[in-house]
């Protein structure tokens, strides 16, 4: 039997012996659910390209996100971000997605940095609902904004009323989370926390030399040209500088 159809079952139904073994094993069955649900993400590795998360070592309700952006208000952005979800999962409500730090996003509070997901979820309901389905969300939100049941009004207003100043305002985001990425927090010592390190040719060289010589025999560089690897305004890795 699965797990959501035995967590699922009134406890009236279940004699006293079965209720103390299933309330005995509960964290056992909590962690097999999250095990599934990161499991699971593996399937949607297509859909959800560009976005990654590992669980904290420490507590496996606790993940640590990352999310890049390659196009849209937010294009060039790097944003971290952390899913917690409840104790009693599957059993539990909408786990919460908190930015680190805030985004100017209409949908995510500027202050905590909580994102609004029930207008999207409503109930979270076992066996339909996924973590995999709010990653989804989180690019979605971010890629096509919908400023509807926002959180952040200033942010919902200017990309109403005034699209050029909230474009600037999300430039100024990114910026800052960049700037931030290495900042260290409660989290950070954490074996499991997604960290950036400086450019080690030892470690970092022979894939970047492959890289650029996959370059070269694909025909998408002209001779004599220097490359960089990605040019300011461009999505083309290993694109031209001039």
């Amino acid at each position: 039997m699965e797990f959501r159809n035995i967590a699922s079952t009134e406890a009236h139904f279940l004699d006293k012996d079965t209720q103390e073994v299933m309330s005995k094993y509960q964290p056992v069955f909590m962690e097999y659910s999250i095990l599934a649900e990161y499991n699971a993400l593996r399937d949607q590795s297509k859909i959800l390209q560009d976005v990654y998360v590992m669980p904290s070592s420490k507590d496996p309700l606790h993940w640590f996100g990352l999310i890049f952006l390659r196009s849209g208000c937010y294009a060039g952005a790097v944003f971290r971000f952390n899913i917690f979800i409840g104790k009693n999962f599957p059993q539990t409500d909408i786990p919460n997605i908190v930015f680190a730090p805030p985004i100017f996003h209409p949908k995510v509070d500027p202050v905590s940095g909580y994102m609004e997901t029930r207008s999207s979820f409503g109930k979270w309901q076992v066996g339909v609902h996924h973590v995999w389905h709010l990653l989804l969300y989180i690019k979605k939100s971010l890629l096509v904004i919908d400023n509807r049941d926002s959180v952040n009004q200033v942010a919902a207003d200017l990309f109403t009323h005034d699209r050029s100043e909230f474009q600037t305002r999300a430039t100024e985001c990114i910026m800052e989370c960049k700037e931030r990425l290495n900042d260290s927090n409660q989290y950070s010592s954490d074996p499991h926390y997604l960290r950036f390190s400086p450019y080690n040719p030892n470690i970092h060289g022979t894939f970047r030399k492959a890289v650029l010589a996959n370059a070269k025999s694909s025909g998408s560089t002209s001779a004599g040209k220097s490359l960089s690897w990605v040019k300011p305004g461009s999505l083309q890795p290993c694109s031209s500088q001039d």
